[in-house]
């Protein structure tokens, strides 16, 4: 009862803060004209794309840990962040008038579909195959996006710089229309799909329970990868977050997927505004994927010496 009680009251506070704290200081109990300015117009549509991407990219790792039955992999392995990086880059340097994001989206999707393609031998697609695909996709998308920053002029290059190392502070309105509803939608399916998601978590060995393993992980990394993309096309890329929460919520309330599930939105969500108050605190509003990693990488050591590189 507890920790379904922290659960609840850990994203809420984490919400609150993120409307009322920030450089510009506002009372919620006694709000002037231009602190309702700011949480209108700047901090509720920063702290939604935070509730977005805390969902998008911790449901994006618990899923993917699951399929692969790896507490290591992370929805980036599949290419994602590398794709999606190649598009902003297209975008800044050759079509600014189709903006960043719909290119970021549309190559952040290539490089799964690309992935997935290259690992798929004699019908079959097998765990390791596509982890060794995602880094051959992500290694070619690195190269590409080398050699467009070469061809980048200084300003456009510095842009492109910050916008890859992941932030809030670019949301508006009408991209937390276009991301949150749609990261909502996929996590209930998710939800929906919590069963099968149980069944996939036992390897190939979910065969003999009459499930479809090598159909069943194309869908839930296809979804993975949509969900992930939704965001990062957005907001760059914040690290970490789909490796560190899963393992923490499953940590909480065990592997079983109608708990872990919304466990992880609620660290995702709880993790990610608070991380981006943090940002908004720091002088010169650094972007969130640096605090993100600094938490992340630590995390990870911490993880690799635990399990191994394997599943508990």
């Amino acid at each position: 009862m507890r920790k379904q009680l922290a659960l609840i009251a850990l994203p809420t506070i984490a919400i609150l803060l993120g409307i009322f704290v920030g450089s510009y200081p506002t009372d919620p109990l006694h709000l002037t004209p231009g602190a309702i300015i700011i949480i209108k117009d700047i901090r509720l549509p920063r702290t939604l794309m935070g509730i977005s991407a805390g969902i998008a990219l911790s449901l994006g790792g618990m899923t993917l840990q699951a399929v692969f039955r790896n507490p290591l992999v992370g929805a980036y392995i599949l290419g994602v962040s590398s794709g999606v990086a190649f598009g902003a880059a297209i975008a800044v340097a050759f079509l600014p008038f189709a903006g960043v994001a719909p290119l970021a989206l549309l190559f952040g999707l290539l490089a799964v579909f690309l992935a997935y393609w290259m690992a798929r031998i004699n019908g079959r697609v097998s765990t390791v195959s596509l982890i060794l695909a995602g880094i051959i996709v992500t290694a070619l998308f690195s190269a590409l996006l080398s050699l467009l920053e070469l061809l980048l002029p200084s300003e456009s290059l510095s842009a492109l710089v910050i916008w890859l190392m992941g932030s809030l502070s670019g949301a508006t309105w009408e991209r937390v229309t276009y991301s949150l509803p749609g990261v909502i939608t996929l996590a209930l399916v998710f939800f929906l799909l919590r069963w099968d998601l149980n069944a996939m978590s036992l390897g190939d060995e979910a065969e003999l329970l009459g499930l479809n393993v090598h159909l069943w992980r194309g869908i839930f990394v296809f979804i993975s990868a949509l969900m992930t993309t939704l965001v990062v096309s957005f907001t760059g890329i914040i690290g970490w977050v789909g490796l560190m929460v899963p393992h923490i919520a499953r940590m909480l309330v065990g592997p079983e997927h109608s708990k872990l599930i919304p466990a992880t939105i609620s660290i995702g969500i709880t993790v990610m505004v608070l991380a981006d108050v943090v940002v908004r605190l720091l002088p010169g509003d650094i972007p969130v994927g640096i605090i993100t990693t600094i938490i992340g990488v630590p995390f990870f050591g911490y993880l690799l010496r635990r399990t191994g590189g394997g599943w508990e």
